[in-house]
């Protein structure tokens, strides 16, 4: 009789997570009225180049792991809003200069606040195509001791999704991240594709391309990353997203010719905790 009962009970589980599990994982997704989400990320990453420092050759490499803690909520009428902080677990920078030596700088602590606000357009969730736009604000609460970049950001931005049938969702996004103090803006244009294999399986994969403008001190220059992620049900509205992916950066040079950072690789790996209430 108790086997039996619990059999019952884990059916029951099993037939509600997959018959009622949401989540508001696409970019293009906003949240209904009262609705909550919450969303920890962890990631690791490493980029390594050649650099040139007064003539000098050298390596330089960069190793960080960090994390992010983001909660959002819906407005209803197609508004949504979240915020969010970053704490960096340990951020490594090596410079090793040929017959100089080695330079190092390194950061931890808690980044910077950021709030964000969304808005949908037209569309929806079960409409051919959705259009969303919104504007994040990155405020500069973290200080020099800790790890925040030192600027106010803000950046607008607009995302599209489309809805092909047999769940096929192609995406892109635009987004323009003004900085203040003289830092470089960043234009990202990012192009995705979701693919929902089952009820517990999604595979997503999307190209980021940053073009990151000239200051008054350095060149322009651009970086690429190329992610491979996956959204996998654990439970009820409870999801673990693994990703990957690989960085490339092209060169800047500082203007007065001293300082040269070469093209740069690497890669990025982690995964988020996401749980919709």
């Amino acid at each position: 009789m108790k086997k039996m009962v619990l059999a019952v009970l884990g059916g029951i589980l099993m037939t509600t997570a997959t018959a009622h599990a949401e989540h508001k994982l696409l970019v293009t997704d906003v949240l209904d009225k009262k609705q909550v989400e919450a969303q920890a990320l962890f990631e690791y990453s490493h980029l390594k180049g050649d650099i040139t420092d007064a003539g000098d050759p050298g390596k330089g490499t960069l190793n960080a792991a960090e994390s992010v803690y983001s909660v959002g909520v819906g407005l209803g009428h197609g508004l949504e809003v979240s915020a969010s902080l970053p704490y960096v677990f340990s951020e490594r920078e090596k410079e090793v200069i040929d017959g100089v030596g080695a330079f190092q700088d390194k950061r931890d602590g808690f980044g910077d606040l950021a709030l964000q606000a969304k808005y949908r357009l037209v569309g929806g969730e079960e409409a051919p195509y959705t259009v969303v736009a919104g504007l994040g604000l990155k405020f500069d609460t973290a200080g020099g001791s800790q790890a925040g970049t030192g600027t106010t950001d803000v950046s607008p931005f607009i995302a599209a999704s489309a809805n092909l049938g047999h769940h096929n969702t192609p995406y892109a996004i635009y987004r323009a991240t003004i900085r203040n103090h003289d830092e470089y803006d960043t234009h990202t244009v990012s192009l995705g594709f979701e693919k929902e294999l089952n009820h517990t399986v999604t595979i997503d994969a999307k190209v980021d391309a940053n073009f990151n403008t000239a200051t008054r001190d350095f060149t322009a220059n651009e970086d690429f990353s190329f992610e491979l992620g996956s959204y996998l049900q654990m439970a009820h509205n409870f999801y673990l997203l693994p990703s990957v992916a690989y960085v490339v950066a092209t060169d800047a040079r500082s203007k007065d010719g001293e300082f040269r950072a070469g093209s740069a690789d690497g890669f990025r790996a982690g995964f988020s905790l996401y749980y919709l209430f």
